[in-house]
């Protein structure tokens, strides 16, 4: 293997400096996710449950002396333990249901994105580590093909196998190299956005079953809910999608 890295040539140490910075970032990201992870499904159905126990009174006046409140809030603070950004939005949504439909847009806007950015970090780079590592095996290759060719001219355009194979031998292993690094690090970062956008739409759905858990306490009161459908939304909320498993 070392001997394959030395043979790849000066363009091998980019490529090399690449992959360790790439798998850093999928390692961080793979923890990331599997802390904040949590059963949306359980989660959904638990928060339903309990939603639909609680007065709109108690939930608008936060009472802590009513027990069926106070267990509800209680709940919602254990669950904080493991950072999920669905719990994050739930409590934004309880938090701000005294504050008016208009400030609790803006802070479930605000919190969303804050999640929603903290999801989307680093896959940027991931992403254009995955474009520039066939690109630079593309560069070895052209150096090595110029290597291949030098010799040529040196020999004075008598064809030497032997003179020729450390040129050829350059061209491919950086081809391979930035290939091989290229593809596992696409899948990873197109596998991280398909996360991010599950987790998305699962903050979008939270919303809506609170929406409906407070519309018909509210009794037909629509200006007391919040929804996410124009273009500033953070949200891409899909009717009809009940969302379920893990994540």
């Amino acid at each position: 293997m070392i001997e394959l890295f030395i043979k790849g040539g000066l363009v091998m140490y980019p490529i090399l400096a690449l992959a360790l910075v790439g798998i850093a970032i999928i390692i961080e990201r793979i923890l990331f996710f599997f802390i904040t992870g949590i059963n949306y499904q359980v989660f959904r159905n638990e928060l339903i449950a309990k939603m639909s126990l609680q007065s709109l009174a108690d939930i608008r006046l936060r009472r802590d002396t009513v027990p069926s409140f106070r267990d509800f809030k209680n709940w919602l603070f254990v669950q904080r333990w493991n950072r999920s950004p669905y719990v994050k939005i739930a409590e934004t949504y309880i938090g701000n249901i005294v504050k008016g439909a208009r400030s609790q847009e803006e802070a479930l806007r605000r919190n969303g994105s804050e999640e929603i950015e903290k999801m989307d970090r680093r896959l940027k780079a991931l992403s254009a580590i995955s474009v520039l590592e066939p690109m630079l095996g593309l560069l070895g290759t052209v150096t090595g093909i110029m290597s291949a060719f030098g010799a040529i001219s040196r020999l004075g355009g008598q064809i030497d196998v032997s003179a020729l194979a450390g040129g050829m031998w350059e061209a491919l292993i950086t081809t391979a190299a930035g290939l091989v690094v290229a593809i596992p690090f696409q899948l990873a970062y197109l596998y991280f956005e398909k996360l991010v956008e599950l987790r998305e739409n699962r903050m979008s759905y939270t919303i809506t079953y609170l929406n409906e858990a407070f519309f018909e306490k509210s009794r037909g009161d629509e200006s007391q809910t919040v929804e996410f459908t124009g273009p500033e939304s953070p949200y891409r909320a899909y009717a009809g999608k009940v969302p379920g498993g893990g994540c």
